[in-house]
């Protein structure tokens, strides 16, 4: 068997942009896998188009040797683009290799290492009292653990202030905590935008609530500040979302500086790559809560993986909030959910198939991100 052509859809899913990758084969049997980065998917298509000639004629069950040849062909390497791009080349030949077995991909993983992944879901909300709402109408349909953010309503005004994003997000905390009782585990993101000694203030004073975790506490750049938190807060952390391969987490899971990594699997170069740093993670004893804003493909992708990895915790799931009649038109099926967990998908590969035709009708729409700046006119991170 061998890859005849690498093509892809630069599509518009469900109001986000999206990028689906395909793989075809002589054998007739088509891949699929997503590599979707909301702000930038151009030039991961771009990516995609230079390394479609070093595989072209390859067999696509070589999966590792795969791997390795889309990251050292390239000279300057490592990065959101070139993870996102091998990611979606990655997902679709371990989807080609299931499907030429008649076999689901966590079966090529090893088999389930759970029978059920716990999912948690987004609440939103302006106000406190929107937040708790919400976080009562989430917990209502089953789910066991739910994220918020808050800044929406200093996101519209484009403005960052570190007090009163701490202000504001105990209490969010507070009213969460309130509206769903101890049984809901609560997740508190604050997307690297605050100094370390600002998310200090932070973990002290929702302690009283017992959050499951404290995401993104600072910016990912330097892993060692993550030092100054560690070592000042009883909560556990999790970082990791914006980091791109094995090197890239090194110093973090070395360091013990989380209780949890967040890898993307749509970013960190797909299941082969994320399966290793699953297993770096584990040899310090730290969880893996896998991150995921992906579309149809790349959630099928992180189930399989977290299906079969030891060590994975949870998995994100954004479009647990979404209503039945929201569901992708360009992809069947979705993982069906029971009491919070999703189950596996049944078929082949990874059991879920795109309809190309719904997707290149759907024109693109570029996601621009959003700008945020302090008082004072400086720049902050969104």
């Amino acid at each position: 068997m061998t890859i005849t052509d690498i093509r892809y859809h630069l599509t518009t899913e469900l109001g986000s942009p999206a990028l689906f990758v395909v793989i075809d084969t002589d054998a007739g049997i088509t891949g699929y896998g997503e590599a979707t980065i909301h702000f930038f998917p151009q030039a991961v298509a771009g990516m995609l188009d230079d390394l479609r000639p070093y595989l072209i004629g390859e067999d696509p069950r070589r999966i590792e040797h795969l791997w390795q040849a889309c990251f050292r062909t390239l000279f300057m390497r490592g990065g959101p683009v070139t993870g996102a791009a091998i990611a979606g080349i990655d997902m679709a030949l371990w989807d080609i290799k299931g499907k030429a077995l008649d076999v689901p991909v966590y079966e090529l993983l090893g088999g389930l290492a759970r029978t059920k992944v716990r999912l948690y879901g987004h609440v939103t909300g302006d106000t406190a009292e929107e937040m708790a709402a919400n976080a009562r109408e989430r917990a209502s349909r089953g789910i066991t653990a739910i994220r918020f953010r808050g800044f929406h309503a200093y996101d519209r005004e484009e403005v960052h202030d570190h007090q009163m994003a701490v202000d504001q997000q105990v209490e969010f905390t507070a009213a969460i905590r309130e509206a769903v009782g101890d049984g809901i585990d609560i997740l508190i993101e604050c997307h690297g935008r605050y100094d370390p000694e600002w998310v200090i203030q932070l973990a002290e004073r929702v302690r009283p609530y017992r959050p499951f975790f404290i995401e993104d506490p600072i910016r990912h750049e330097n892993p060692a500040a993550m030092a100054q938190v560690r070592a000042k807060t009883a909560l556990p952390l999790a970082s990791g979302e914006r980091y791109h391969n094995k090197w890239d987490y090194r110093e973090l899971i070395d360091g013990s500086y989380v209780n949890y990594i967040r890898p993307d699997i749509c970013h960190c170069g797909g299941i082969t790559e994320l399966r290793k740093i699953a297993a770096m993670a584990e040899t310090n004893y730290i969880g893996v809560v896998l991150h995921n804003n992906a579309g149809p493909l790349g959630t099928a992708a992180s189930m399989h993986a977290a299906l079969s990895v030891a060590n994975v915790v949870m998995l994100e799931a954004p479009w647990i909030n979404r209503e039945p009649a929201a569901e992708s038109k360009m992809t069947r099926p979705f993982p069906d959910v029971e009491a919070g967990y999703a189950l596996p998908l049944a078929g082949p590969g990874l059991g879920i198939e795109l309809d190309e035709s719904a997707a290149a009708a759907e024109p693109f729409r570029a996601r621009r991100q959003p700008k945020l700046r302090a008082l004072d006119g400086s720049v902050r991170d969104w």
